[in-house]
């Protein structure tokens, strides 16, 4: 009997254990509260987001702290910082709720058209001259997917910041996504004819040692150029006396004669065909250090890709 005893005992606290796991796993709410307290640092922007109190985002916490008998968070006035606990939860849980998300997307998809948040990242540059003008064209179609277009010419962590679609330009260094070439691009040395008057024109690319040049920050462009014609390939050392991460705002030092550029066909195209800036060397292709010059859209490695993803990949692929 006393064995028994001891055994219905050890079965009612695993089933208490059970119970408070089952409770924890259950509550989607609180746990999608956490992923994103943990994402943010802070209960104050989570409960901004949300719309709701930072004193309901704080008793969401402690509700999912005291069923699992955990410490997610260590808390002092002025810093919230994960524990072992909160870090290892977060990378068990952040992919099974986007999975579960994914599969009820799925079943609503089948009925209904695209629709929901779609959360894009572009350079600041490619999201202005490129993405905007087709917005208008793009809502027709879709009126139900909101679009939050974030401009930055750094690349964004897709994961940690809930990006769905990355345009990125030449080379991709993560093999973790998946990713659909979206056009080709060709570089053009441009300037305006102000400067030239000024400078003389460069006949050859050693010439440009000469010359005041303006380049983009990033490695792949800031220290060499790449050259290639039908018979040659040459690849010059720069020293720029401009470096700037925006290619709009190098174009308009180009328009205002501080140098000559490298910049994308997609920038400069319009201002080459009415005379606006002075394309130069038009017999060579010319790249940064990586003759990769293609613009690519991303997305997170998923088994179901998001309609909402999927057309707006699809339309900016097709127009």
């Amino acid at each position: 009997m006393k064995y028994f005893n001891k055994t219905r005992n050890r079965n009612k606290l695993n089933h208490k254990q059970f119970t408070n796991a089952k409770n924890a796993i259950m509550n989607t709410d609180y746990i999608k509260t956490f992923l994103a307290v943990y994402r943010a640092g802070s209960f104050i922007d989570v409960a901004k987001e949300k719309n709701l109190a930072p004193s309901s985002v704080s008793r969401s916490i402690n509700a999912l702290e005291n069923m699992l008998k955990i410490r997610l968070f260590q808390r002092t006035t002025r810093n919230l910082t994960p524990t072992q606990a909160g870090e290892d939860y977060f990378k068990r849980m952040a992919p099974l709720m986007e999975e579960m998300d994914l599969a009820h997307q799925s079943l609503l998809e089948t009925t209904a058209s695209p629709s929901g948040r779609l959360r894009v990242t572009a350079s600041a540059s490619f999201g202005q001259i490129v993405i905007a003008p087709k917005l208008k064209a793009f809502r027709t179609l879709y009126p139900n997917i909101y679009l939050e277009l974030v401009l930055s010419d750094q690349r964004l962590d897709m994961i940690n910041d809930q990006i769905d679609v990355a345009i990125r330009h030449g080379q991709l260094n993560d093999s973790s996504l998946i990713v659909k070439k979206l056009i080709d691009v060709r570089y053009y040395l441009v300037c305006s004819a102000n400067y030239l008057e000024a400078h003389g024109t460069p006949r050859s690319p050693q010439d440009l040692e000469q010359h005041e040049l303006m380049t983009f920050g990033y490695q792949d462009f800031r220290h060499s150029w790449t050259f290639v014609n039908h018979e040659h390939s040459h690849t010059i050392a720069i020293k720029p006396v401009l470096t700037v991460t925006n290619a709009a705002t190098i174009r308009q030092c180009a328009l205002n004669s501080v140098g000559i550029a490298l910049l994308a066909d997609w920038t400069v195209a319009e201002d080459i065909k009415t005379g606006k800036l002075v394309q130069l060397l038009p017999n060579w292709h010319v790249s940064g250090a990586s003759y990769n010059t293609a613009i690519y859209l991303l997305y997170p490695s998923r088994n179901f890709i998001p309609a909402k993803v999927r057309v707006f990949s699809d339309f900016l692929i097709n127009n």
